[in-house]
């Protein structure tokens, strides 16, 4: 064939982006059972080609550390890609992987048009080892799996978008056109054995098999695309079934550098077959679905376990309320409703965690509920306190949440009892910066400011403060500045008001940084 490609890269049709989908479509399932990495590279100008996409294999560890899609390769590395797509000839030639210098068999197929065109080339990557292991397996798999890889490359496995992986715990076998089974691998011999069926040496009628196993064929059969199946027996048994539908290829010149006997005919009929043979791979998942069963229930019930303690949290909290009411000495009524808040702060935790323990919690969603419980219980009836929730949301694991939320609210307790006391109004501002690997959450008041020679290292005189550096240092790894600050009446992030300033007030600023925690997937 002529070298074309040069030409046609850079005229690419809506007809061959929708033939590059199809290709893309059988690629994953084309690379677990072929137990290798599959590349589908473009020329990208006259020496570059580009990988359009990387089908990492399921079966078998991947011979590149990284995914390759986006990877730019030149004709000297590549340069059997390059024959494939200038001339349209493929071909097969061992190389070494880059980086461990490992050897590797690369099969390349071109793309074609209808017209002859090459838009595209498929490089199929085995290792050495996995490429001996497939070698000596059975003729008739061996035959299949260049029979997938060839219809791959040329769009006919469009129906294999969306099927699950197959790996190298899973089962496969062969049957047809005249419904025997002419491979079954040692895998898939093993499931039916465990449930009664011995697969016979020869070959076998697909009948001797599952009813399951009848339907899916005859149904792959008949309608010639891809289709899985998941089926659960009453004794609590879950296998899932792929078929895939295999036709022998027309134009053997494509791949005849492989050197294979493609008179061995899996379904005898050859090129007048519309499908010459299906492919079944079976997964058992019986293990892995009751397992996330018995793990849905146990989420189930601690999220239940989550509720009842924020409804008991929160009837402990209207109790104290109402002992409050009653006390006659402030400083005592104080410290109940001190008690109080803290309940609450603990209650929100539980309340989100209701809903999902495993979700990750949104620290600007947290401080938004505690800054108005805070206003609610603690500000004095005659006192106007606003609280201003600033920044991105920042979300944390329920671990880190915690004791958060028990620094939120001992900081703002803080404000309001001292920064704020005795003033008609005033305002406290919360800042949260995600620093990427930490996570930054600044407290400001426009109150009366720190006492003198205040030390948070030494807070003696406040079993808040207390509270809050041990959580802080012990809890979430962390430090925490406090500090004097001098602010505007005109200050943006405190007052919210626009103009220019007109008095200096002071000020109290309270900064805790701590470092993000993983969160679990």
């Amino acid at each position: 064939m002529a070298d074309n490609s040069a030409s046609h890269s850079a005229q690419i049709s809506p007809q061959d982006l929708e033939l590059l989908r199809k290709v893309e479509a059988g690629l994953q399932i084309t690379a677990d059972v072929s137990r290798a990495d599959i590349l589908l590279c473009t020329l990208q100008d006259a020496s570059h080609a580009i990988v359009n996409l990387h089908a990492v294999p399921n079966s078998i560890s991947s011979l590149y550390k990284l995914n390759a899609t986006t990877r730019v390769f030149t004709a000297e590395e590549q340069p059997l890609l390059f024959q494939a797509l200038r001339s349209g000839s493929g071909g097969r030639r061992q190389r070494e992987v880059p980086f461990d210098g490992a050897p590797i068999i690369q099969d390349v197929f071109p793309v074609h048009t209808e017209d002859g065109r090459v838009i595209a080339a498929m490089m199929v990557e085995t290792n050495m080892i996995a490429h001996e292991r497939q070698r000596r397996r059975n003729r008739h798999f061996r035959q299949a799996v260049v029979w997938m890889q060839e219809m791959c490359a040329g769009g006919a496995l469009e129906s294999a978008a969306g099927l699950g992986p197959f790996s190298l715990y899973d089962g496969i076998y062969l049957v047809d056109t005249h419904r025997s089974i002419l491979y079954m691998s040692g895998i898939a011999a093993n499931l039916f054995r465990s449930i009664g069926i011995i697969p016979e040496v020869s070959a076998q009628p697909l009948t001797a098999l599952e009813p399951q196993d009848v339907e899916l064929v005859e149904h792959v059969f008949s309608t010639q695309r891809a289709d899985q199946q998941r089926h659960e027996t009453d004794d609590g048994r879950i296998w899932v079934r792929i078929a895939v539908p295999l036709r022998m290829p027309t134009q053997h010149w494509r791949t005849n550098w492989l050197s294979f006997p493609w008179e061995w005919s899996l379904g005898g009929g050859g090129r007048e077959q519309t499908v010459d043979a299906v492919m079944v791979l079976i997964h058992n998942a019986t293990e892995a679905v009751q397992k996330q069963r018995e793990l849905n229930v146990k989420s189930a019930i601690i999220q239940e376990v989550h509720h009842r303690v924020k409804n008991n949290l929160q009837n402990i909290a209207a109790i104290l309320r109402i002992q409050a009411r009653r006390v006659q000495n402030d400083e005592a009524r104080q410290h109940i409703n001190d008690a109080v808040n803290r309940v609450l702060s603990m209650a929100v935790i539980h309340e989100f965690m209701s809903h999902d323990e495993n979700r990750a919690i949104n620290v600007k969603d947290v401080c938004q509920r505690i800054g108005t419980q805070v206003q609610q219980v603690s500000a004095s009836p005659d006192q106007a306190i606003f609280i201003q929730v600033q920044g991105p949301n920042v979300r944390v694991p329920a671990s880190q949440a915690t004791p958060l939320a028990m620094v939120i609210n001992e900081l703002l307790l803080n404000a309001v009892e001292h920064g704020l006391k005795g003033r008609p109004d005033g305002r406290i501002n919360i800042a949260l910066d995600d620093l990427g690997d930490a996570v930054r959450i600044c407290i400001e008041d426009d109150g009366n400011g720190l006492p003198p020679g205040f030390d948070i290292a030494q807070p003696t005189s406040s079993l808040g403060l207390h509270i809050v550096l041990t959580l802080v240092t012990d809890d979430l790894k962390g430090r925490i500045v406090m500090e004097q600050r001098a602010v505007d009446a005109g200050d943006h992030a405190i007052a919210g008001e626009a103009g220019p300033p007109v008095e200096t007030i002071s000020g109290t600023r309270a900064v805790v940084t701590f470092p993000k925690r993983a969160l679990r997937s």
